[in-house]
């Protein structure tokens, strides 16, 4: 073929149009930016929420679940009926309604009520590391079959990482732990990893969920169902299990603790519902996996919890896990 008339195929530089590279840079910022908002927001709710921590208490883990709610189904209702004021899309579509429903079962069952209970066996500094083991495999896993999201080699380098600095946090936390419920057994404390783990498949079921809804729907339509499921079925377990004279018996500053925990926690749903429109579910995931980091510190600072070399590698093995993410 003659030089002068073969074709060239255009480049790909030449094929990407500029506008939608900054697009797509600025998506990512806010997805990133939210998804560590919601990282902030959850180890702060957390922080309140491991002061209303009791050993072996399950009733009362449901209380504290319910109260939690409270706040999310608060702020969401108030977008959607914003949203039904202005005429823009308010409700999810009748078909959506029962498995966001559902999903709201799952994540407050399966999810926050096996945290709170969790953290009355094993501690902060333990009980986080373990939920978001699971909840990356989990994560991974059920968005790459539902979603069909792909997982890259950056982003399983990033994973890999992430997942050691995991594992060595637990034996880090798992040391912190002892110290701090010296009386637990063994028992208690396998009890506890495994509640854990539920806890951490629940969130990652749910986080599939949440981002297939929240791609084509307001972030309030979505979550407000998943919130208000919470108030309703935990209230509602709460008076059948709890005699009344023991929720009377609740002290006002024990509302107050469980009422901030609530409205952190209901910036980081929403923050976290933000996120996952703009990221696959493994990067959020991924992102929040920053909690481990925080909730560390949180626990050497505010419970006590020693520092150990396990601690220490655990923190920085996070932190190059998110930098790698981040180079993505």
């Amino acid at each position: 073929m003659n030089s002068a008339t073969k074709q060239i195929p255009p480049s790909a530089d030449q094929q990407i149009n500029p506008m939608q590279v900054h697009s797509v840079s600025k998506q990512r910022m806010i997805g990133l930016l939210t998804g560590f908002a919601a990282a902030v927001g959850y180890t702060l709710a957390n922080m309140a929420l491991r002061q209303m921590a009791k050993p072996a208490d399950f009733d009362w883990a449901i209380w504290v679940t319910a109260q939690k709610a409270i706040p999310a189904s608060l702020l969401t209702w108030t977008l959607v009926l914003n949203n039904y004021r202005c005429g823009r899309t308010a409700f999810p579509p009748r078909n959506l309604i029962l498995p966001l429903i559902f999903t709201g079962l799952t994540m407050q069952f399966f999810g926050n009520l096996m945290f709170q209970y969790a953290l009355g066996f094993i501690g902060l500094a333990m009980t986080v590391p373990i939920t978001f083991a699971l909840l990356l495999v989990s994560g991974a896993v059920c968005s790459r079959f539902v979603l069909g999201e792909p997982i890259t080699l950056r982003t399983l380098s990033a994973l890999t990482t992430l997942m050691i600095a995991v594992v060595i946090l637990s034996f880090g936390a798992g040391e912190a732990s002892r110290a701090i419920l010296k009386e637990a057994t063994t028992f208690q404390f396998i009890l506890g990893i495994i509640i854990a783990s539920i806890s951490g498949i629940g969130y990652g079921v749910c986080g599939v969920v949440i981002r297939k809804n929240v791609r084509n729907l307001p972030v309030s339509a979505t979550l407000f169902l998943i919130s208000t499921t919470g108030v309703v079925a935990m209230g509602t377990l709460s008076f059948c299990k709890l005699p009344l004279e023991r929720i009377l018996a609740t002290t006002s500053q024990e509302y107050g603790i469980i009422l901030l925990a609530g409205v952190f926690n209901a910036a980081a749903f929403y923050a976290i519902g933000i996120s996952y429109r703009y990221l696959t579910v493994t990067q959020v995931n991924m992102v929040n996996t920053s909690q481990i980091a925080m909730a560390t510190l949180v626990g050497i600072l505010f419970f006590m919890e020693p520092i150990t070399p396990w601690l220490l590698a655990g923190v920085f093995l996070t932190v190059l896990g998110l930098f790698m993410m981040g180079k993505h």
